[in-house]
């Protein structure tokens, strides 16, 4: 419905409201957690990419050729990624510029991860591929490629240290890759 809902966990047991604002007309595709404030970015079906700071306003960032599917914060919080049809989406959070960046994939990145520090992006994509890569954050090119799923990707998440990374799929699969071992490119 458009709504992000921000709750609190008390004593493990009990949820607790204490944000909430409708960003977008449509459904929320993407969510991201700022890394040391708190603020949340959102993307909506809508286009909107917003950043919400908790208890405050509300800024609008430059609208993507394409709808972002997932977002991410890199590690210093000065930069925000996303990811559409064919590319990646980099907000420059400072000057509030968009540079959209062409991938390899064939299709929508359905989703991606940050790691290593932010040195490396994963990505996967959902429609006419499946493909599983590791990115230059910056410049969109492939570091890595790897085993694609047999049906459509659904998520991918890296590990903070980025050693480890893995991926799900239609295909009812979860992949764990250790980068450690960068000539084994089957998942463990």
């Amino acid at each position: 419905d458009g709504r992000v809902v921000v709750w609190r966990l008390q004593d493990r047991r009990r949820l607790e409201r204490i944000g909430q604002k409708r960003l977008h007309t449509r459904r929320v595709r993407g969510l991201a957690w700022h890394p040391g404030k708190p603020v949340l970015a959102s993307s909506g079906r809508d286009g909107r990419v917003m950043q919400w700071t908790i208890g405050g306003g509300v800024v609008e960032l430059p609208p993507p050729s394409t709808y972002s599917r997932s977002l991410v914060y890199t590690p210093d919080g000065r930069t925000l990624i996303g990811s559409g049809w064919f590319r990646l989406f980099r907000w420059d959070l400072e000057t509030r510029r968009l540079h959209e960046i062409p991938t390899e994939h064939h299709g929508i990145i359905n989703s991606i991860g940050l790691g290593g520090g932010g040195r490396q992006l994963a990505s996967i994509s959902r429609q006419t591929d499946s493909a599983v890569y590791l990115l230059d954050p910056r410049t969109g090119e492939v570091i890595e490629r790897f085993q694609p799923h047999d049906l459509c990707g659904g998520f991918v998440a890296l590990s903070s240290d980025g050693r480890y990374l893995a991926t799900t799929s239609d295909d009812a699969s979860v992949r764990v890759w250790d980068l450690a071992h960068p000539l084994e490119k089957r998942p463990q």
